[in-house]
């Protein structure tokens, strides 16, 4: 398993990125790494600051944060880089709205087996205070540039968010559609593009998320969805597999509900009609619970 993968053999990242006309594949291997099963296992000093940075999925955002909670300080601050809309409110209801921020990288990444990992294109990292919380302080500087400077150290450039709801919900967009229609139809990005009926499902989801982040209170730019298709309509993209794809191809539980299933619950919400997000909802439940196939792209 993933664990015991990292623990004996470290981490190799495979980085592809196509530069005019040409693939480039760097290499990066980290041979010993520090592994715990559990957060309790770490040794958390109460004087010192902590960044915990919350990867899990959905589904185990509370758990997660219980076990957090078990070696909390005042000093404890926990970046949900999470897909979704509702994680930073879990993990808030359990350990408090001012030690959580939000984040959201901007990677296409596979899982080619446990410790093994491919990543396409350029790695972005974005960071942002819940509302109210933008004026937080360590040692009397912003808490967000204090976390910008420590990753910076560590080689990693991350863009600050004004508005982290806003860029969480712009995401959205992009996942709602692509991971969900990947797995009904079992097929990679390139495969969903280059049909077009599928191609026209997943433009009238980004469509009707936006409208739903509207009525959420977030009015995205009006060409989001078209700037999320034209950057994933590309060759390096076209094998690529979505992480909810590749949860499922693993027998995983899916982020369904977190996804899509709030698309769904808020357009009820607000009396809006979302026909492609309902629909392909529906299907994807009634896929799941019966095991059919549906016809491949």
């Amino acid at each position: 398993n993933t664990y015991n993968a990292l623990r004996l053999s470290g981490s190799k990242l495979i980085c592809q990125k196509s530069t005019i006309g040409e693939m480039q594949e760097t290499v990066i291997f980290e041979p010993k790494l520090n592994v715990f099963k559990t957060y309790d296992e770490l040794e958390i000093k109460p004087d010192e600051y902590t960044i915990v940075l919350l990867c899990v999925k959905s589904k185990d955002t509370i758990q997660a944060s219980l076990d957090i909670k078990n070696k909390f300080t005042d000093k404890t601050v926990v970046l949900s880089i999470q897909n979704g809309v509702e994680n930073e409110e879990r993990i808030a209801s359990v350990l408090g709205y001012e030690n959580v921020m939000g984040a959201l990288t901007t990677v296409a990444a596979e899982t080619l087996e446990p410790g093994i990992y491919l990543q396409k294109g350029n790695y972005g990292l974005l960071v942002g205070e819940l509302p109210g919380n933008e004026k937080l302080a360590w040692e009397h500087r912003l808490r967000i540039d204090v976390i910008a400077d420590i990753f910076a150290k560590a080689g990693i450039i991350i863009k600050k968010s004004s508005n982290i709801y806003y860029d969480l919900w712009s995401k959205l967009v992009w996942n709602a559609a692509f991971n969900p229609t990947s797995v009904y139809y079992e097929a990679t990005v390139g495969q969903l593009l280059a049909n077009s009926e599928t191609r026209k499902e997943i433009i009238g989801i980004m469509a009707e998320v936006k409208k739903i982040a509207e009525l959420c209170g977030f009015k995205l730019n009006e060409d989001v969805d078209h700037k999320h298709l034209s950057r994933t309509d590309v060759p390096e993209w076209y094998d690529f597999r979505t992480s909810m794809l590749q949860d499922f191809q693993q027998g995983k539980e899916i982020e369904l509900d977190e996804l899509l299933g709030v698309i769904v619950s808020s357009a009820e919400k607000y009396n809006y009609s979302v026909p492609y997000s309902k629909t392909l909802y529906q299907k994807l439940k009634n896929k799941l619970s019966t095991g059919l196939l549906a016809k491949k792209v």
